[in-house]
């Protein structure tokens, strides 16, 4: 069966998935956001998965996911 929403796009480093999270492992370098551990095999599974399932995005974000199933209609900025 096909996976009904497709992910497009990549990551612009906005910072907008962590902000809201208070993560002593974020932090701003100029206009960019950086986890401190990121390529680390024990960080939270939320942050593994994260962009794999809508709508969770944000406006800032530089992914968002097709509807494959209807119309190749666009879904992103946390709305299907």
């Amino acid at each position: 069966m096909k996976r009904r929403y497709e992910l497009k796009g990549e990551c612009k480093r906005c910072g907008a998935c962590c902000l809201n999270e208070n993560c002593e492992h974020f932090e701003m370098v100029g206009n960019l956001a950086n986890c401190k551990i990121h390529d680390d095999s024990d960080r939270p599974l939320k942050c593994k998965l994260f962009p794999e399932m809508p709508p969770i995005m944000f406006k800032t974000c530089g992914f968002y996911f097709v509807d494959t199933w209807e119309d190749n209609r666009i879904v992103e900025n946390g709305r299907i």
